[in-house]
Parts: structure tokens; sequence; C-alpha cells
């Protein structure tokens, strides 16, 4: 009986300092002065059959950037990423576009615990890059591609202890502009506006956030 009474003290105090140092982390997270480093990662890939003939698309996006916390709980940042999507539809011409973005962001976090937080974050995106066709054949040809776009989007994120975090996210609401440049002819702009709940939306990422004030 005293060994169990002894053990289950031991537990206890292992419990209680775990969640001591789960609290410290969380809590440390989103203070004035910390730097973050994260990367977001997204990849979606679908398709639609009418008839005989079925559609592919898939879009893959990889967004590395660095932080600071201005102020408790309020970050600001830049983000430079790859992104690469592609149009296969049966029997017609294929479409190939990829680039790079860059561009500064801002976040603000609510705790919702020890563990959990939510986060919206603001985006300015450039982006630069090139399309792609190429027809039934394999002959292809390329246009320049360049726009930016303005966007607010839902994160959460769980704290995984030391500075580490892993985060969610899905739906954008924002204005997008596209200027496509052919070789021959005039160039195309093409302006969107609204609330994008698709698949391509969702993307997860895992930061890592540390103090650089002295000691």
């Amino acid at each position: 009986m005293y060994f169990k009474l002894k053990k289950i003290k031991q537990m206890k105090k292992v419990l209680i300092t775990l969640v001591a140092i789960m609290t410290i982390a969380t809590s440390a997270i989103a203070q004035k002065g910390n730097v973050m480093i994260n990367g977001n990662l997204g990849y979606f890939a679908g398709s639609e059959k009418s008839g005989s003939n079925t559609d592919k698309h898939s879009e893959f996006r990889f967004i590395p950037g660095a932080g600071y916390f201005l102020s408790d709980n309020f970050m600001v940042g830049l983000s430079i990423g790859y992104y690469s999507d592609v149009d296969d539809p049966d029997g017609k011409l294929k479409t190939k576009t990829n680039g790079f973005m860059i561009g500064p962001f801002a976040r603000y976090y609510k705790s919702l615990g020890d563990i959990f937080s939510l986060y919206g974050q603001f985006d300015f995106l450039y982006s630069s890059g090139k399309t792609e066709y190429i027809n039934y054949f394999g002959f292809s040809d390329e246009q320049k591609i360049n726009g930016c776009s303005i966007s607010v989007s839902p994160h959460i994120s769980a704290n995984v202890g030391k500075g580490f975090a892993i985060n969610f996210g899905f739906g954008s609401l924002g204005y997008n502009s596209n200027t496509t440049k052919p070789d021959n002819g005039d160039k195309i702009k093409d302006n969107t506006f609204g609330l994008d709940l698709n698949g391509s939306t969702l993307d997860w990422g895992i930061s890592y956030t540390f103090s650089c004030a002295n000691k």
C-alpha cells in the first residue's frame, strides 16, 4: 500500500511538471520580441468526369517564412515560396503553371488554452512564373505570368513543446490579379475576388519560435 501511494505521488509530480512546461512553452511563443521561422505546405489533387473523359487538376504550394512579434500575439514577417498548378483535361490542351512568390504577412494570435491557439493571417504576395501549354502531340508553348494577391485566412496552431508548433489552415478571403504575356498578342488580365473554400486552400506547416533577447 505504501509503495502504491508513493508511486501515485510520483506520477502526479511528473504530470504537474509536464503541464507546467507545456504552459510555459505555449505562453512564451506569442510574446513580444520573439522570432518565428515557419514553413507551410499545401497540396490538392482532384478529377472531374464528364462522359468518357476525365479532367485532372493538381496544385502544390510551399511557402517558408520568418516573422517577428512586435507585441504579444501580433507578428509581422516575410514569406517566399514556390507554386505549381497542372490542368490535364482528356484530349485537350494541358497547362502547367509554376513560379515563385514573395511578400509580407501579418498574424494575430488568440490563445485557446495551454496547447491550442487560433490565428488570422493577412498576406500580400507578388508572384512571377510561366504557363506552359502542351497539345495532344507533345508540342508546347510558353507564356509569362505575373500577379499579386491579397488575402485573409484562418488557422489553428497546436503547440508540441520547446518552441515548436504544428499549424493548419483552410479557406481564404481575398483578391487576385494576374497578367499573362503571350509572345504574340496583347496582355491578358484576370482579376478575381471572393471566398475560397476548395481543397487547394488546405495547408499545414511547422513553426519554431525562439527569443533573441539578451540574457
